[in-house]
């Protein structure tokens, strides 16, 4: 999102100052402010203030010159003082909230521009400024309810668009996100950040190339700005363009010593080079001192990530132990109701027993012209990108990654009578086949037309909606990727996971563990009372022999073999990949990850217990073996 902005001071105080001659040094003083004057501006309002101390819109322009200056705490206390003069004039709760947002006080600064609105509901700038700290407290949904009420009164900004885009872009909607962004230049062709913005949006998309000269249309725009150079950077080390990465994440660091994102893409890039030791002590080097908690932990995680792999296993976990505590310190982990997903599946646990099952209104078939989807599920971190790259190779296949298009369904049978999942036991025909076209519409959506063959769906935790799955596509097909479950586990904690109601119980090891047993434990509970139809995949089976694995699955599809299957490796370099996994399934298979946890065993003891019973129940060994 873009900076918070005070308002701008306006060309007349709202309120008559104190006498004629206090009226004439206030409007000479806005006069100055407006023409960036500051110091003689600022010289202004202190005399008037010494006149007429409680003068409050000198007390408040004053404050924002202090802010626009970086003198928070003396933008803050005088603003403090204009309120307490004024308390009902909504340009000083606006100014307050950016304030305190810029102080990292987010909550603090949604309740200032909350009151702003109280008192001038048609106030676009506070509702922009909302969306900036909603954003900033991990609530992007609500962000975008802010800003397109910003938008719907002043539809000509161009801020309120880009920061839009940000909170699209969150929300995992990249092709919403690139419209909004696109708004935001229309309005103003110039924007860098909004450029940056429309880049980001795209490169996780087909449209890639075009995010490559956004990029740089960016740097040429502000070449001083190092967060474009960074995002740069970081574009080239996903896209596998190792040195190009190296030599502009050190233009931005020469600009700027401390960006995090400009390290960290060249760190990557390093240890994809096969220089680990290179990439740790320039981390190590980094000075972190004025980063926020979320930019340390970007770092951290990736020092965590390099020491694993130079086998500084002790000094690798407890990086990632202090790379997770730092997410839960951002202002978007505190907002969070962790219980939420545990008692949605405790319910779903619950509800689906097989009387439950057998008083369902009949199954509905799909048509015969629109071939149900093949769904691939499990638990994260278990090679389903992998076997998404696989697949999409196949000239019958198109696969769908990690997009809400299920999400969509079940959010409209929230809605119905009796809500999610009591609702699936009622549903006629004629709602199954509405629920079903809504499913394919968003589809559409985010394809940008229909499949192109059968559709693969690959969303991890789709797992915990197979129930709905069966109910909507009682034809379908499910793979489920299986892997070992320390090494899930362990896998899920070394991730950098943006945080929401899910990705928070993946911040311990610990709670990775549990989450796993809620959302495999209810797995088990669907396949033993609804007549599935699925494919197992062991990733361990995967790596061991693909061509023998590749095969079986797409035996079991029902598919003619093509040998396109195995150049997997080439078709994933031509694809988006927006997983944590976008570099490693692009090189030839490779078995280090098989068997990782062993590393760790220490670490185990006291979850052991917790995944003994699904490693006997997929078939994996329990004992500790030797070291991977």
């Amino acid at each position: 999102m873009s900076p918070p902005k005070a308002p701008k001071p306006p060309k007349q105080p709202k309120r008559p100052a104190k006498g004629d001659a206090l009226a004439a040094l206030l409007r000479d003083a806005v006069r100055l402010h407006q023409a960036g004057e500051s110091e003689r501006a600022q010289a202004l309002y202190a005399r008037i203030l010494k006149l007429a101390p409680d003068q409050p819109d000198a007390l408040h322009l004053s404050g924002l010159l202090r802010y626009q200056a970086g003198a928070l705490a003396e933008a803050e206390a005088l603003i403090r003082r204009a309120l307490s003069s004024n308390p009902h004039a909504a340009s000083y709760h606006n100014s307050l909230g950016v304030v305190a947002l810029a102080q990292g006080s987010a909550e603090e600064a949604r309740a200032h521009f909350t009151a702003a609105l109280a008192l001038d509901p048609a106030y676009a700038q506070a509702l922009n400024n909302l969306g900036n700290a909603l954003q900033t407290l991990g609530r992007p949904d609500d962000a975008v309810a802010a800003y397109r009420q910003a938008l719907a009164l002043k539809p000509a900004d161009a801020e309120p668009f880009s920061n839009l885009g940000r909170a699209l872009q969150a929300l995992n909607r990249p092709a919403d996100a690139a419209q909004a962004f696109r708004r935001a230049l229309a309005l103003k062709p110039a924007s860098a950040a909004a450029k940056r913005g429309l880049a980001d949006a795209l490169a996780g998309t087909p449209a890639r190339a075009e995010a490559e000269a956004l990029y740089r249309e960016a740097i040429a725009l502000a070449p001083e700005d190092a967060q474009n150079r960074a995002a740069l950077a970081a574009f080239l080390e996903r896209t596998g363009r190792l040195e190009e990465a190296l030599a502009v994440s050190g233009e931005a660091l020469a600009r700027d010593a401390g960006n995090v994102r400009a390290a960290v893409a060249q760190a990557r890039s390093l240890r994809r080079l096969g220089r680990e030791g290179d990439a740790l002590a320039r981390l190590d080097g980094l000075d972190l001192s004025q980063a926020d908690a979320k930019a340390q932990s970007y770092a951290t995680f990736e020092k965590a990530m390099l020491s694993d792999r130079l086998g500084a296993y002790a000094r690798a976990i407890a990086l990632f132990a202090d790379a997770n505590a730092l997410l839960l310190t951002t202002p978007a982990a505190a907002g969070i109701d962790r219980e939420a997903y545990p008692r949605l599946i405790a319910k779903l646990k619950a509800c689906f027993t097989a009387d439950w099952v057998q008083g369902w209104t009949p199954a509905v078939e799909g048509p015969s012209d629109r071939l149900a989807p093949i769904f691939l599920i499990g638990f994260p971190r278990s090679g389903t990108t992998l076997l998404d790259q696989i697949l999409d190779s196949h000239p019958a296949l198109t696969t769908m990654a990690e997009k809400d298009a299920l999400d969509v369904v079940r959010a409209r049978v929230e809605r119905l009578p009796g809500g999610y999942p009591d609702a699936l036991a009622r549903l006629d025909a004629s709602t199954i086949r509405d629920l079903r076209d809504l499913y394919f519409a968003r589809v559409q959506h985010h394809l940008g037309g229909p499949p192109a063959g059968i559709l693969v769906d690959k969303m991890p935790l789709n797992t915990v909606d197979a129930g709905l799955i069966w109910r909507l596509f009682p034809e379908a097909k499910i793979l489920l990727a299986l892997r070992h479950p320390c090494d899930v586990v362990l896998s899920g904690f070394m991730q950098p996971f943006q945080l929401n109601q899910t990705m928070i119980h993946f911040t311990t090891l610990a709670g990775t563990a549990r989450f796993y047993a809620d959302v495999m434990g209810l797995w088990q509970r669907y396949a033993q009372v609804l007549p599935l139809s699925v494919i197992q995949v062991r990733y361990e089976d995967l790596v061991e022999d693909v061509a023998a694995e590749s095969r079986r699955i797409i035996a079991g599809l029902g598919l003619t073999w093509d040998d396109a299957v195995l150049r997997y490796a080439e078709h994933a370099k031509a694809r988006a990949i927006a997983t944590p996994s976008y570099h490693q399934v692009v090189q030839p298979i490779y078995r280090r990850s098989a068997g990782r946890w062993l590393n760790y065993r220490d670490a185990f003891v006291d979850v052991l217990p917790i995944l003994e019973p699904f490693i006997a129940a997929w078939g994996y060994d329990g004992g500790y073996g030797e070291e991977a």
